[in-house]
């Protein structure tokens, strides 16, 4: 976990950078964040999130084909389910 400029949370997975930090509604993701289209382990609890996202047009694809980018901020409802899908894993958030 590191911190960035005004207190967000950085992430990163392989190439994917990500942004986010708390907010009273839960863990909010920056727009032009990026996450993995592929990560690991092969059984994702949190797949079936991102799928929807990427049904929603709230991640669209990244001009690196590996990546999703976030079109705009996202609230998530933990900063787990955040971590997940960005990372396209498995997270209990302590990634941020």
């Amino acid at each position: 976990m590191t911190k960035s400029e005004d207190d967000w949370l950085q992430i990163k997975k392989e190439q994917a950078p990500a942004f986010g930090k708390p907010v009273p509604s839960g863990f909010v993701v920056r727009q032009g964040s990026t996450a993995m289209r592929e990560g690991s382990p092969n059984k994702k609890r949190d797949r079936p999130e991102r799928d929807r996202l990427v049904e929603q047009g709230i991640l669209v694809p990244d001009d690196n084909p590996a990546l999703f980018r976030f079109s705009v901020d996202h609230v998530f409802n933990s900063q787990s389910r955040a971590a997940g899908v960005v990372i396209d894993g498995n997270s209990n958030g302590s990634h941020w």
